[in-house]
C-alpha cells in the first residue's frame, strides 16, 4: 500500500485515513485531517501559513536541495516482481532513511547556531537591566564587565559611522569634482564639433559661389 502526502500540509496519510477532494476536471487533492481540507476550500496559500512544510522549505528551515529526496520520485511505471529487486529496495529505503535523519540533524544544528546567540544576548541584556536585584557580589562583578563590554563596542560602533560618514563626504566630493571635469571636457568637444561643422559650411559655400559663376 502506497502511503500518501497531504496536497496542503504535504504530511502522510496512511491507507484508510484522510479525505480525498475530486475536482469536476477529474483531479483529485487527498488531505490528512478536515483543517487542511478547510484551508483548502478557503483558498489559503500552504507557503503562508506557518504549520505547513511549503512554509517551512521557502523560509530555509527544512532541506530541499539535497539527492537523498530524488529517490522519493513517484514512478507509476509498471515493473515485473522480482524478489532480489524487493530486498534490494528494502535495504537501500533503511539506508537512505539514516543519511536523511543525519542530514537533517546537521541542517538543523546549523540553523540553530544564530538562535543560540541570540538567546545567550537576551540573557546578558535582562541581566544588566535587572542587575539590582542580584544578591551575589561576584555574578554582579561578571554583569559589570558584561555592561563595560557593550559600552566599548557601542563607542567602537559610533566611531566607526563617524568615520564612515567622513569618509562618504569626500567620496562625494570626489563624484562632483570628477562630475565638473566631465563637463568641461565634454564642452571642449562640443566646440570643437561645432567649428567643425561651421569650416564645412564655408567650404560647401564657397563651392556653390564657383559653380554659379
Amino acid at each position: 500500500m502506497r502511503i500518501e502526502t497531504c496536497y496542503f500540509c504535504s504530511g502522510p496519510i496512511y491507507p484508510g485515513h484522510g479525505i480525498a477532494f475530486v475536482r469536476n476536471d477529474g483531479k483529485m487533492f487527498r488531505f490528512c485531517r478536515s483543517k487542511c481540507h478547510r484551508a483548502f476550500k478557503a483558498k489559503k496559500n500552504p507557503r503562508k501559513i506557518r504549520w505547513t512544510k511549503a512554509y517551512r522549505k521557502t523560509h530555509g528551515k527544512e532541506l530541499v536541495t539535497d539527492p537523498v529526496y530524488d529517490f522519493e520520485q513517484i514512478k507509476d511505471s509498471a515493473i515485473k516482481y522480482n524478489r532480489n529487486v524487493w530486498v534490494d529496495t528494502i535495504q537501500a529505503m533503511e539506508k537512505l532513511d539514516k543519511i536523511r535523519t543525519e542530514r537533517e540533524n546537521k541542517f538543523f544544528d546549523m540553523r540553530m547556531r544564530k538562535a543560540k546567540k541570540t538567546q545567550k544576548e537576551i540573557i546578558k541584556k535582562d541581566l544588566i537591566r535587572h542587575e539590582m536585584l542580584i544578591s551575589d557580589p561576584k555574578i554582579r562583578e561578571k554583569v559589570d564587565k558584561l555592561r563595560d563590554e557593550r559600552d566599548e563596542k557601542k563607542k567602537l560602533k559610533e566611531e566607526k559611522m563617524k568615520i564612515s560618514k567622513l569618509n562618504l563626504g569626500e567620496k562625494m566630493d570626489e563624484f562632483f569634482n570628477d562630475e565638473v571635469k566631465n563637463e568641461t571636457k565634454v564642452k571642449k568637444v562640443l566646440s570643437k564639433k561645432k567649428r567643425e561643422k561651421l569650416k564645412l559650411k564655408e567650404k560647401i559655400a564657397e563651392k556653390r559661389k564657383r559653380l554659379k559663376k
